[in-house]
């Protein structure tokens, strides 16, 4: 925990570094460590909220628990496509940031179903979520933080 917790740290240290470091374009490297810190944060988000879980078997309880994550999704998606593009690996950062857009509208999905007590439509959903290249994508580009997971997708 202690690791992880000093990691966090310096991620975050080196994103207000490199924000506070005007007049230059952004780096590819730039560009990870300030996803890594957005991943990050939205990890330990998810993380906080997880004790109810995708997989409980009470309707709302599962239905909060996807309205949760999709807010904190949206967020992350949000703030990954405000990174500036350098052109090393453009193609891959693109693809990394609209997967993770793309699984706002599976995690909005799941919750509907959830609030519905639709069972089918929520495994329907988390098979979207499953098939996500996002995580794919994150290694790609270099994204180690990102590569990790702290959704019930996977």
């Amino acid at each position: 925990m202690r690791r992880a917790s000093a990691f966090a740290l310096a991620v975050l240290i080196a994103a207000v570094l490199i924000g506070g470091c005007g007049g230059h374009a952004a780096t590819r490297t730039d560009v990870i460590a300030r996803a890594n810190a957005i991943c990050f944060g939205a990890q330990q988000a998810v993380r906080s909220i997880a004790s109810t879980g995708a997989g409980a078997t009470d309707t709302k309880a599962r239905a909060t628990y996807f309205n949760r994550v999709t807010r904190i999704v949206a967020k992350e998606a949000s703030q990954l496509a405000a990174l500036p593009r350098p052109k090393q690996r453009r193609g891959a950062l693109n693809r990394y940031v609209d997967a993770v857009d793309a699984s706002v509208g599976d995690y909005r999905a799941a919750g509907r179903a959830a609030t519905a007590g639709d069972a089918g439509g929520v495994s329907q959903a988390l098979a979207k979520l499953q098939s996500n290249r996002a995580t794919r994508y994150a290694r790609d580009y270099g994204l180690k933080q990102c590569a990790g997971s702290a959704s019930p997708a996977g």
